[in-house]
């Protein structure tokens, strides 16, 4: 679906309505005082944001705070916007012209919905009858166009892992890089046994466990390949390709939306009002704990001279 047929299936939300879902997100059983859990409030308003005071300890909270939207100064009606554009795995730069915000803005929209997605993904474990397969993302584009660029650091090993029904459905799916610092030097074998370590239930028995040869899908019909091929896919046409460092992040949102599908909207909401923000530092890993040093000119030149 191209960006203007996109554009044309974006709602309007007024804000009452998304306070109204986003209440209902956060507190499902309705509002519990997050100091004592007294379940009544006084609306008040203070610096022209809504507040909610406890009748019982006069603790005040905010709508959006413990939320991902926490801090937040974008609109709600943009957020659940972006909530909406989720389901079609749109880039930051065309959200950003569908619900007219700045790039940053909507690229820190995304990764927020996407650490959403990643509590999501990590409170739901593989269990039942798994297929594995194991692939290396980036090789089959850097063999076609640039053939001497590969090496270990140009590949990232991943594992495409799915609880299958007996007729071969997808009941759960997972697509994970591999955990290890150094992946290059682990045999396949040792790369799908940390994968069902890590992901997957502790009820999982090793004769329930199917590895599918990615090289002619022999001895199972599977449809992890065409799974995998989707999601090379739409990283390639869709961001030109992700490096390592949020691959993990693009490759959830890609189980999220393909397991979901026409239940993502709701399922994203009630992940968003339970899962704690994260900062744009935190994302982007510029957190450091060192200052930057600004050099007197006079000293620099000094410098110079005595180098000379």
């Amino acid at each position: 679906m191209g960006g203007r047929a996109i554009g044309e299936t974006v709602p309007v939300y007024t804000d009452e309505d998304c306070e109204g879902a986003l209440l209902m997100a956060k507190w499902p059983a309705g509002y519990r005082c997050p100091r004592c859990a007294h379940p009544h409030w006084y609306d008040v308003v203070a610096r022209g944001r809504k507040l909610y005071e406890c009748r019982s300890c006069g603790h005040q909270t905010s709508l959006t705070a413990g939320t991902i939207l926490e801090g937040t100064r974008t609109p709600l009606h943009k957020w659940f916007q972006a909530m909406h554009l989720m389901q079609f795995g749109i880039s930051a730069k065309l959200l950003a012209e569908l619900i007219s915000v700045t790039y940053k803005t909507a690229w820190l929209i995304n990764h927020k919905l996407r650490h959403a997605i990643d509590r999501w993904d990590r409170e739901l474990p593989l269990e039942g009858n798994l297929q594995l397969l194991g692939e290396f993302y980036g090789y089959e584009y850097l063999q076609h166009i640039s053939p001497s660029s590969l090496s270990e650091a140009a590949v990232q090993p991943v594992v495409i892992g799915a609880a299958v029904s007996e007729c071969g459905d997808i009941a759960h799916l997972k697509i994970k890089k591999d955990s290890k610092e150094q992946p290059s030097r682990s045999t396949e074998a040792e790369t799908l046994d940390r994968f069902v370590r890590q992901h997957t239930s502790d009820a999982i028995v090793p004769r329930r466990v199917a590895a599918v040869d990615r090289r002619r899908n022999r001895g199972t019909t599977s449809r992890l390949p065409a799974v995998w091929q989707g999601a090379i896919r739409w990283l390639a046409w869709t961001f030109g390709g992700i490096g390592p460092k949020h691959l993990q992040a693009y490759l959830n949102e890609y189980c999220f939306r393909y397991l979901l599908r026409r239940d993502l909207l709701v399922e994203l909401i009630g992940m968003c009002g339970a899962t704690r923000t994260i900062t744009y530092p935190d994302l982007t890993g510029n957190r450091t704990g060192a200052q930057a040093i600004r050099w007197r000119r006079h000293a620099a030149s000094r410098g110079a001279r005595k180098v000379s």
